[in-house]
Order: structure tokens, then C-alpha cells, then sequence
């Protein structure tokens, strides 16, 4: 059983799942591991994030105990069976992490997190809102009644972004009307993120060096 952290601050670590809601800040600190961050909505907000190590299924080992598929199914099943989320009443909200460090051509794990856990959301027809992936990377999301402010630093690349998403607006937003989906706040004019822009859905941002 699932239950929200009693942290103001909380960061899942390796194969863990942490679920956090109002008045609460969740980061993530990602290198060749991914996570998939997810919103739901009932009575109040709720964020989940897990933090992937190894996305494919493999036998249980000192590390990486929980593929991406389980660890999504167990964010799945908590927000049925703990939250009382209705089937309709989340969105993948980020894809984040996943990335390489040099130029090792041995190196593939973070390609594969990337892959394993792209084909587990497709075959569960869940959509992916924004995706940051391929680098190494740090987030904070802090949830405030409706909205949730969202940091994001490659820090490889050293750019970074704030903004603050209308919850209530992403929710009412069609996600099969068109969108060009999935955005990434630090692509240059990510199309994406000009179109959550345009639509209310991101009402605030700075450090705008990406953006027209």
C-alpha cells in the first residue's frame, strides 16, 4: 500500500516510487537511469515519480530490482487502489533522464532505459506530455493546490528552465486534438512547449534563453 510522503522535500531513490501533493516538492536527479513522472487528479493533486535504473525486466539483483513496467504498473495501482483515481484521471507528465556520459560506444543502458520504457507506456496507450530525455538531468516539481512549479537543468548541456503549469488546464486540454506532443521545456521553440504556452496550460516561466 501507497501513501503520500510525510516530507515537505522528497527524492525516490533507485527503484523506488514516491508520491507527493500539495505544499510538497519532489526532485529527481537522473544520469543514465529515467523516471516517469505522473499527475492525477480527485479531491487534490497528487505526483508520482520512480526512479528506473535498469528499464528492462532481469532477474532480481543487489541493484535494479524493479523494471519499468513494474515500477509503472505500481504507480498505476496505486492511484486505482490507494488514491481512488479514476482511469481517466492522470497523464504521463514527464520523461526525464536517460543519459550518456563520454563517448564509451559500450555504453547503451541509457538507450535502452529509453526504448523499454517508451514501449511499456505505448502499450498501455499512455501519451507522454513533455520528454527531456538523453542527458543527465535535474528536476524539482513543487505542487501548490492547482499548479505545480516545474525546474529543469541539463547538466550536461548547462540550460535550464522554470516554469509553472495550470493544472486545471493541462487536464482540460484533448490530448488527441492535435497537440504536438510531447514538449521539452529546454529544446529550442520546442513546438510542443509554445503550443502548452499558447493554450494556458504554462502560465509562467524564466530563464527563457530557449524560447523565441
Amino acid at each position: 500500500m501507497y501513501q503520500l510522503s510525510q516530507e515537505k522535500y522528497t527524492l525516490p531513490g533507485p527503484d523506488q516510487v514516491r508520491f507527493i501533493s500539495s505544499g510538497q516538492t519532489l526532485s529527481l536527479v537522473m544520469g543514465s537511469c529515467i523516471s516517469t513522472v505522473f499527475v492525477a487528479r480527485s479531491d487534490r493533486y497528487i505526483l508520482a515519480a520512480n526512479h528506473i535504473m535498469i528499464a528492462r525486466e532481469r532477474e532480481s539483483g543487489v541493484i535494479a530490482k524493479k523494471s519499468a513496467r513494474r515500477q509503472i504498473d505500481d504507480i498505476l495501482t496505486a492511484f486505482r487502489d490507494d488514491f481512488h483515481i479514476p482511469d481517466d484521471g492522470f497523464r504521463c507528465l514527464h520523461l526525464v533522464g536517460a543519459g550518456k556520459k563520454g563517448a564509451d560506444s559500450f555504453f547503451h543502458i541509457h538507450s535502452e532505459n529509453i526504448e523499454e520504457t517508451l514501449s511499456v507506456l505505448d502499450e498501455k496507450g499512455i501519451p507522454v506530455l513533455f520528454n527531456d530525455t538523453w542527458s543527465h538531468y535535474f528536476a524539482t516539481y513543487s505542487i501548490d493546490t492547482e499548479r505545480m512549479s516545474v525546474f529543469i537543468e541539463d547538466k550536461l548541456a548547462g540550460v535550464h528552465l522554470s516554469y509553472i503549469i495550470d493544472l486545471d488546464r493541462l487536464f482540460s486540454l484533448d490530448l488527441g486534438d492535435g497537440l504536438p506532443l510531447p514538449a521539452s521545456a529546454l529544446k529550442a521553440r520546442d513546438p510542443g512547449f509554445e503550443e502548452l504556452v499558447s493554450r494556458g496550460a504554462i502560465v509562467f516561466i524564466t530563464g527563457e534563453k530557449n524560447r523565441p
